[in-house]
């Protein structure tokens, strides 16, 4: 197991522009209750084992993969397929401070469900593999 200062150091790497903005997402998701940890290219959420949340800085947006159901919607949400998570089917992409808001709403659904054992979303191998043909074939 990793420790946060590993996930402080993922978040120092980051741009100038989005640092500031990860670091405040990442923020939010502790306050919830959420362990982080480091896995090379993102920043993983859980509670009691179950992931949460996983974190990707880009250079201009963040984007965070959450345990929300399939068909959530919402003005930062995006079909998280290409992330390749089988319990994250969503991803928000956050450019702003004004997106906190926001964000803090769907981190605290996610986080809920994974409490209360209701998210139950776990797409299985077939699921990615028409994902990836359909994305190829646009």
């Amino acid at each position: 197991m990793t420790t946060d200062g590993d996930a402080q150091t993922y978040l120092a790497e980051l741009g100038k522009r989005v640092r500031p903005l990860a670091t405040d997402l990442h923020d939010t998701l502790l306050s919830l209750g959420c362990v982080s940890y480091v896995k090379t290219i993102y920043i993983g959420y859980d509670i009691e084992g179950e992931m949460v949340a996983a974190l990707y800085g880009h250079s201009d947006h963040v984007e965070i993969a959450l345990a929300l159901p399939e068909d959530a919607e919402g003005d930062l949400l995006i079909d998280a397929s290409h992330l390749t998570w089988r319990t994250l089917p969503v991803a928000a992409i956050v450019s702003s401070v004004a997106e906190l808001p926001l964000f803090a709403k769907l981190a605290s659904d996610a986080v809920d469900r994974v409490r209360n054992a209701s998210h139950s979303v776990h797409r299985d191998n077939d699921f990615f593999i028409k994902s990836r043909r359909e994305r190829r074939d646009r």
